[in-house]
This record gives C-alpha cells, structure tokens and sequence, in this order.
C-alpha cells in the first residue's frame, strides 16, 4: 500500500507569500493612514521647573522666569544659564537677547551664554523692552504720550523718541537688528490712525506708513519691504513708505493669527474673524507666504496656531498636532498624548515647547 506524502512549499514559493504578505500590510497601514490623516507621533522630554511667572521660546529652546530667576533650558531639556533679576520683574527673550525689567532697572542678557550686556536705571518706569543683536529699545512711562529709549547693547543711549498725542502698540528690530520699526495709535482725530516709523537708530528716520482705509495691526518684513496686516488688506511698502499696490491683497474676514517673528519671509497664519478668539474652534487656516496663499482645513479644533518656516502647526485641546505644509492641500496630524494645557511654541529646530503648570513638555515635530 503506498502512503501519500504531502508535498512541501517551495522555499521560493513560501518567501514571495512573505513578501506579498508584508507588502499588503505596509500598504494596508498607508491606506489607513491617508484615510484618517492621523498617525501615532510625538517623543516628548519633560522639564520640571522650580516656578512659573512666564514662559518664552526663543531659538533653540526657551526662557523662563520662577519670580526671582530667569533660566535658559535648551530643546533637549538640558539647563543653560541662570540670572538673578528679583521679584516681580518682567522679560522678553529673543534669539539674540533677554531684556528684563523691574520698575526703572534694566537688564540686558546675552541669550546664548547668559552673560550681562546692560544693567542700569532708566528716567522712568519701564512698560516693556525688547533687546536685539545691536541695540535695545525700551518703553517709557505713560503708556500715552509715550517715549522709547534706543539703547546701544553696552548701555550708551543713542535715541529718544517721543510720540505725543499717541500710544505704542509694538516695535521691534529688522534688518539683521540694524534697523528698528515701531507702530503707534493716534486716538486724538475723529477716527483712530496707526502709523508704523522706520528708523536707523542714531542716525534719522528712515520712513513713515500711514493708512487712512484700515487699522494696521502686525508688522512683518520680506526682504528690503514692510509688510502690514489690516483690517481689509495685507499691504506692503518699501523702507521709505511708499506701497506696491501690486502686492496689495484683500484679507477682509480674516485675522492674523500666528506669525513666525524675527525672520526675513515669515509664514503668516489667518484665521476667520469668526472662529479668533472663541476657545478652540480655529479650524479654516489661510496660509500667506510670499507668492504662496493657501486655504487648508485643520482635522481638529484647535486651541493655539504656531508658524514655522514652510508650516503651520495647530494644537488641539486633545492632544494632537496637525502640520500644515505650503504647496499640500493636506494636513497631516498625530496625537501626542501630552497632558499639556498650554502651548508656548516651537524651537526653531522644530520641538514643540508646552506646559501644565510648573512642567513642560518638549515635544519633538515632524
């Protein structure tokens, strides 16, 4: 009687069933992928700082202040410098420097070594300061009829400038830091005006922009040209004030609600008017960059938007992040499971830098 034996697979055989199975697989998982636009993303550091009055990302990583000290930590969590400047105090960090300010004390901190650039009183109580690679400019009391001082980093005054019958909304450094703009209202006419001045510090003004159809409220730059967001156009102008009303674009409706600040071409972020300033529902984004303009939908509600090179990042209350990419009608997003109630920002190596009270999470991005 003859047995029947079962004949093996071909090793061959057995090795292309692996491959056609494992194939399937990777395409099943990419399949899934493009249909939820979601993927498992996000290795997060934590930081547990010895207080909280304030939190600032700047350049590769972030400054904080306890109520006595300021810190530098850096994206990968390690600990830089520290600086005594007392309770209190207020702060502003750059990627080229810390001011602090305390009454009329100013403090002025190199940014990567901690080191004093500047420490002495000013005439008047200190409403706010802001220090660049050159120079640093501080706001002088009253918040009407309002003074800045222009100050070389080693503390020798350069400028005074005084605004009457008008209030300070922003200012700033451009230029490689080596000019410096600053935006102002003027409540005394029949309809509020602000006007943005340029200015080569210790030399002259350089140039004066008003606009009589709209309130301007951002301020950007795009190579030698100004930037400006209204209420009904984004404009731009060349140093001296004159626009290029080729450039002119209606953004009538939509709100600017993140910018990456401190770079030539920044991303600019819009929102609806009607979804700024409601909580967690931004979920329309109009991206603005040069000659790219944009609108993508978010996934997910979301709490916070941050801009970033060729990206918009939005955070929702949920935990995931979505990144928007200029040119792609597509948003990918990921959750990061980061019980994180507050988003400071992103580095600019791309980690995402938020908190819960006295702790931060630094989550590294896509």
């Amino acid at each position: 009687m003859e047995t029947r034996r079962t004949g093996r697979l071909p090793l061959g055989a057995a090795l292309l069933i692996v491959a056609v199975i494992c194939a399937l697989s990777v395409l099943g998982a990419y399949l899934a992928q493009q249909f939820f636009g979601q993927r498992s993303y996000g290795e997060y550091t934590t930081v547990s700082l010895t207080g909280n009055e304030g939190v600032q990302v700047s350049g590769n990583g972030f400054i904080y202040y306890n109520g006595s000290t300021l810190a530098s930590v850096s994206s990968d969590g390690g600990a830089g410098w520290t600086y005594m400047v007392g309770a209190n105090a207020s702060f502003d960090a750059s990627a080229s420097g810390v001011a602090a300010w305390n009454g009329q004390t100013l403090t002025v901190i190199e940014r990567e070594t901690g080191n004093t650039l500047y420490s002495g009183s000013m005439d008047a109580e200190i409403l706010s300061a802001k220090a660049g690679a050159l120079y640093t400019a501080a706001l002088l009391a009253p918040e009407h009829d309002s003074t800045v001082v222009l100050l070389e980093n080693g503390g020798r005054e350069i400028d005074r400038l005084t605004f009457a019958d008008q209030t300070v909304l922003d200012y700033g450094f451009f230029s490689g830091d080596s000019l410096f703009w600053i935006m102002t209202l003027d409540t005394s006419g029949t309809v509020p005006t602000t006007a943005i001045s340029t200015y080569r510090p210790g030399r002259m003004i350089v140039g004066s922009i008003t606009d009589s159809q709209q309130l301007m409220y951002q301020v950007m730059f795009q190579s030698s040209q100004v930037v400006c967001a209204g209420t009904t156009h984004l404009k731009v102008y060349d140093y001296t004030g004159r626009e290029d009303e080729s450039k002119r674009t209606l953004i009538y409706g939509w709100y600017l609600a993140a910018v990456e600040e401190g770079v030539d071409d920044p991303m600019m972020a819009f929102v609806p008017d009607a979804q700024y300033g409601t909580g967690s529902d931004m979920r329309d984004v109009r991206m603005i960059r040069s000659n790219a303009d944009q609108i993508v939908r978010m996934p997910f509600s979301c709490i916070a938007l941050v801009a970033k090179g060729d990206c918009v990042y939005g955070f929702s209350e949920d935990g995931h992040v979505m990144v928007a990419r200029v040119g792609q009608q597509k948003v990918d997003a990921y959750l990061l499971e980061v019980p994180a109630a507050q988003v400071y920002g992103v580095t600019d190596d791309r980690v995402a830098v938020m908190g819960s009270g006295n702790t931060v999470y630094l989550v590294t991005l896509p």
